[in-house]
């Protein structure tokens, strides 16, 4: 089908099919410091998720399922070290710099800590205040194919063992996605 480009694309035009109409995102987001760039943070403004990461593969990928989820894992591991004060610098980011937050160029902490540095220092102001507990972190691997048995089944695992919010969006077509998400 298409590019990673094409999928988070239509992810993020059909966002409120995921429940978060209201969101403000960044694509090329660092999930923190050594913990990886994810493809799309989305900022909800209300409901029960503070952050969404997304990261897109191409299903045609030999090893796609086992990579993305161990990239989500990673994210996901980064994305709880941040505090409510680093939560808010990513909402001004997305807010007020709305252009450079929709630019697939990866941002630096210090563009999305309004310019602190060094990167010690951003990534401990990204960790101010309370942290983010994990139910308030939801993810998804978007793909440009339906979801096989086995990631479902991974998925399904990381849900009721972990209690891990994560589910699949399948894009497949421009403006048509499907959202499967574990029992």
């Amino acid at each position: 089908m298409g590019t990673e480009q094409f999928i988070e694309n239509n992810v993020v035009r059909n966002r409120a099919q995921l429940g978060y109409t209201d969101s403000v995102y960044i694509r090329r987001c660092r999930a923190g410091r050594g913990f990886g760039i994810v493809d799309v943070m989305l900022l909800p403004l209300r409901g029960p998720h503070r952050v969404v990461l997304i990261e897109a593969k191409r299903s045609s990928s030999v090893d796609a399922a086992s990579k993305v989820i161990g990239q989500m894992l990673l994210y996901y591991a980064g994305t709880l070290h941040f505090g409510l004060r680093g939560l808010g610098h990513l909402r001004q980011f997305a807010t007020a710099k709305a252009a450079s937050a929709r630019s697939t160029k990866p941002k630096l902490l210090k563009t999305l800590t309004g310019g602190i540095t060094p990167p010690e220092a951003a990534w401990k102001e990204m960790r101010m205040g309370r942290k983010l507990m994990p139910k308030q972190i939801a993810m998804y691997i978007a793909l440009d194919a339906e979801p096989g048995p086995g990631l479902k089944s991974t998925l399904t695992v990381l849900k009721s063992e972990h209690e891990l919010s994560i589910g699949v969006v399948s894009v497949l077509a421009r403006d048509h996605i499907q959202v499967w998400r574990p029992a």
